[in-house]
């Protein structure tokens, strides 16, 4: 069993100690905002924050956190803060969701149908 602190909330690991965290949290937690892209620790889509410190989540396995503080993405707010216990009290943080493509957060607006108008292509 490996018990570990995620975003504030508390959470116990039962399954094989050699998982890497990013497969946890993506697969097991659904907190897709770390992201996969090399495999290999390199290129830092991956990257958490572990008691405080920036590791790649794709390459430290689930026995090396037991203990520690972990902060995803989706555990800080517009600003950059953990927002820990709000995540767990249902509270959503007070800023515009972005959608994330290929490394790069780019707004709802760019993924919507149909062509923008001249007025909005002079904004």
């Amino acid at each position: 069993m490996v018990n570990v602190q995620i975003n504030g909330q508390e959470r116990t690991f039962g399954g094989d100690a050699s998982m890497p965290l990013l497969w946890y949290l993506r697969d097991e937690l659904g907190l897709t905002g770390t992201k996969f892209g090399c495999g290999v620790a390199l290129c830092g889509a991956c990257t958490v924050h572990i008691n405080g410190e920036a590791v790649r989540a794709c390459g430290i396995q689930m026995s090396e956190v037991a203990g520690k503080k972990i902060v995803t993405i989706e555990g800080l707010d517009a600003n950059g803060k953990v927002i820990g216990q709000m995540r767990a009290s249902g509270l959503r943080p007070l800023f515009t969701p972005k959608l994330e493509a290929a490394g790069f957060n780019l707004p709802p607006e760019m993924f919507s149908t149909g062509l923008p108008s001249r007025d909005q292509r002079r904004r």
